[in-house]
């Protein structure tokens, strides 16, 4: 197992009608990762085919946990907390790590 970095997928569904309000908050806060030692891996828009599938599924990764959770309470990201709770339905974060060495 390959523990050098902690992977975070995050599935995302999005409000409806909210989509853009969804980009925005995503263009304020994911600039941030680097401030912590994360990376966006990987960010993929979903071609739904089921109201509950998520619109958006990003990977991110972090060198450890506490640098995980240091993005969360990053002072500058909890400012736009508010945004992310009106536009979200709902989120789902699964912690992980590569098996690929």
């Amino acid at each position: 197992m390959n523990t050098d970095r902690i992977y975070y997928t995050y599935l995302v569904q999005v409000r409806e009608g909210k989509y853009d309000a969804f980009q925005d908050y995503e263009s304020k806060v994911l600039p941030l990762l680097p401030r912590h030692g994360g990376k966006l891996e990987i960010r993929l828009q979903i071609r739904k085919t089921g109201p509950q599938q998520p619109d958006e599924i990003h990977v991110i990764s972090f060198p450890s946990a506490g640098d995980m959770e240091a993005y969360r309470h990053d002072p500058e990201r909890l400012q736009y907390a508010h945004l992310f709770h009106e536009v979200v339905e709902f989120a789902t974060l699964i912690e992980g790590y590569s098996l690929l060495s």
